[in-house]
């Protein structure tokens, strides 16, 4: 009873439908980082930049897709509306892949904005040190103050200590992968699946094909 407490219960699939919801939000705030390093270093209008912040796009749209979907796809159960269990684990195990891939794209987009900043707040109480700030910390987009700003924050979501944990929490806060693909295999439709070729095989046979030659001679 105590091993089937999640699985014959409602628990597991919402304890992980929540965690997608969550996630789904997450990814649209690093794509909001994104889209703003491109502009305060003033590459957005470049083609190969675009191309990446579209593939960003579509990651996160896609979480967002599986999302929407386990809500359209769910039913009830006993009394409480169950999200669809196999896109959940489906999200699961996409996203336990991409999370670190859109941590990436990030670091590449940044260039070494992240890295040649200040290194505390208390460079600025130092007269002389504000004015290199001042210098080195330009953007087009905003002032450095505003620049060494973003950058920090930017920095936190991606390569601080926080930002590292929060990268092996999303690879693994549900299980290692074998776990979750063992979910998403438990719970998909094989049998559908399975159908659509057995329909295509139960169409034709080498008997009907063979007497089709037969009487075409």
């Amino acid at each position: 009873m105590c091993a089937k407490q999640f699985h014959a219960t409602p628990a597991h699939s919402y304890q992980n439908y929540q965690c997608q919801v969550r996630l789904m939000v997450k990814l649209r705030f690093l794509v909001g980082i994104a889209q703003k390093i491109t502009e305060i270093n003033g590459t957005n209008g470049f083609p190969q930049v675009r191309e990446m912040l579209g593939q960003l796009a579509a990651e996160a749209g896609m979480v967002e897709a599986f999302v929407y979907g386990m809500e359209s796809k769910g039913r009830m159960e006993r009394g409480y509306f169950m999200p669809d269990r196999n896109l959940l684990y489906g999200s699961q195990v996409i996203t336990q892949q991409l999370y670190a891939k859109v941590l990436n794209t990030l670091r590449e987009l940044a260039g070494g904005g992240m890295i040649m900043l200040p290194s505390s707040l208390h460079d600025f109480e130092n007269p002389e040190l504000a004015r290199i700030i001042e210098k080195t910390q330009k953007s087009s987009a905003c002032s450095s103050e505003e620049r060494v700003k973003f950058f920090k924050l930017a920095w936190d979501a991606v390569g601080s200590e926080f930002a590292s944990r929060h990268n092996q929490y999303e690879m693994f806060y549900a299980g290692a992968g074998f776990v979750t693909k063992g979910h998403t295999y438990r719970t998909y439709d094989w049998k559908k699946a399975t159908g659509l070729v057995d329909n295509i095989l139960d169409s034709y046979s080498l008997s009907a094909e063979l007497g089709q030659l037969a009487r075409a001679a």
